[in-house]
């Protein structure tokens, strides 16, 4: 499969960069996240709606991940062995790494591994997840435009994406991993990355769908 091994070829050659942390934050704990890739006749990333009893990130969009344990060698190891607890997966093939993305409701910061799965292994942990959600791939390359969160950066107003995914909304952080694999993707399979517009969505949108998922 001449696209599938133009992907794992990008995601392998990718070098991210650490963003800065955020302003009133020092984001310097780290979490390991996986973005799951299944490769079949419909591509897709997977992504999770955690559980809504958990003291944190109940009801959140996002990507199977925690806090590094004692046994765990570096982070992508926090990263497997999260997404092997919360959704059951046997085996991964890790194709690489994305940036490091500083988190604004807290001082860590998301390390992103990105791995491609099987979702025949798929087995959701109830205790933390409540649903999950698929990507499809090429559907959403296809689109005119993606929709984003206008925000003040460094004098002027930039964009920070938003993605519905069945209903639910994945922002912050964890938008922008998905926003970056989605642009390594994008190179990869030869197709045009869409426009990002900061008109749908206001920072009270978001902090209103936040306030209602806690």
């Amino acid at each position: 499969m001449p696209e599938r091994d133009a992907v794992v070829r990008a995601f392998g050659a990718f070098e991210g960069h650490t963003w800065p942390a955020l302003p009133g934050r020092t984001n310097h704990l780290h979490a390991g996240v996986l973005v799951p890739v299944v490769w079949d006749q419909a591509p897709r990333i997977l992504a999770i709606v955690r559980a809504a009893h958990l003291r944190r990130h109940a009801r959140e969009v996002g990507f199977p991940g925690g806090k590094p344990e004692a046994e765990d060698a570096d982070i992508t190891a926090t990263a497997l062995r999260e997404a092997r607890e919360e959704l059951g997966f046997e085996h991964i093939e890790v194709l690489g790494r994305l940036s490091s993305f500083p988190l604004y409701t807290s001082d860590y910061r998301l390390e992103p591994t990105v791995g491609l799965v099987s979702d025949q292994q798929l087995i959701p942990e109830p205790a933390e997840v409540a649903e999950v959600l698929s990507v499809d791939i090429r559907a959403w390359l296809a689109r005119e435009q993606w929709e984003g969160v206008p925000f003040e950066h460094e004098g002027g107003v930039a964009v920070s994406p938003v993605f519905e995914i069945d209903g639910h909304l994945m922002y912050g952080g964890t938008a922008h991993v998905l926003y970056e694999a989605f642009t390594v993707l994008a190179a990869a399979m030869d197709t045009p990355l869409p426009a990002l517009s900061g008109r749908r969505y206001t920072p009270t949108d978001i902090l209103t769908r936040a306030l209602r998922n806690a």
